[in-house]
């Protein structure tokens, strides 16, 4: 296998072939040119040390956190050299994210279901690599519910089929949408449950420009925006377990309202 991965190495560097592998650590390393040290991503291909230099990365800021943002990234790079008596190659994620949208974007269309990598995780966005173009997708199209922090829910590493809603290749304009794909909890929500009722949930958020509590139901995955009643003397922390009154559903806007009965 050892040969296998040299000259695939090889052919990399000689005809600009694209390899995959993950990100899996950062190191600082010499460069001759400028007389200084620069970050590197450190990946491996088979038994073969492959180096990608900060500057060769593909990414908006020469910032060590945005590589350490994308530790456990899958990406594509194309070799620039190779040392054979220390089994590094150097390598550029620039220009196979350049080689890469050039040959794929051309055949994407509005509406196409694809699957894309994660590259990159925030509390309300991802960005994704979608054939060589990083797409930010916001919490907003990626679930019909709440989401607190998109870094409960997605991590660096994983893959996540979406519809793309807008492709502009000369403007780079891109806009894809997860939450379409998948099951919308609130088509059906009366089955589960019923206004003027009440329900166990979980306190998981508390809303900025409102006053109250967000609270996570037990019996169906949607979120509830609910009042405190000032009759409470002890506000509810996060994670209380409580017991809430449905006062509103409105399911085409997506919203639940209700009150507070008791911490549980």
């Amino acid at each position: 296998m050892e040969n296998t991965y040299l000259r695939e190495i090889l052919r990399s560097k000689e005809e600009q072939r694209i390899l995959t592998s993950s990100i899996l650590g950062i190191e600082d390393e010499y460069y001759k040119l400028k007389d200084s040290y620069i970050p590197c991503a450190i990946l491996w291909y088979g038994d073969i040390k492959v180096l990608i230099p900060i500057t060769h990365l593909g990414i908006a800021k020469l910032s060590k956190s945005l590589i350490r943002g994308m530790l456990n990234a899958e990406i594509d790079f194309i070799v620039i050299e190779y040392d054979t008596v220390s089994n590094i190659a150097i390598a550029s994620r620039d220009l196979a994210m350049k080689l890469r949208s050039e040959i794929e974007l051309p055949k994407l269309k509005t509406n196409d279901v694809v699957k894309v990598r994660i590259v990159g995780v925030s509390t309300k966005h991802i960005i994704v690599d979608l054939y060589g173009k990083e797409v930010i997708i916001k919490a907003e199209n990626l679930k019909h519910t709440f989401i607190v922090n998109a870094k409960d829910n997605y991590k660096v590493g994983e893959s996540l089929i979406v519809r793309i809603k807008k492709i502009d290749i000369i403007n780079n304009q891109f806009e894809l949408n997860a939450k379409e794909l998948t099951t919308n909890p609130f088509k059906n929500i009366r089955n589960y449950i019923t206004e003027n009722s009440e329900y166990t949930g979980n306190v998981i958020a508390f809303p900025k420009a409102k006053s109250g509590v967000i609270v996570q139901l037990d019996s169906v995955e949607v979120t509830c925006m609910c009042r405190v009643p000032a009759k409470f003397n002890n506000y509810p922390h996060l994670k209380d377990k409580v017991l809430i009154k449905i006062t509103e559903i409105q399911e085409n806007k997506k919203f639940i309202y209700g009150y507070l009965m008791r911490i549980i």
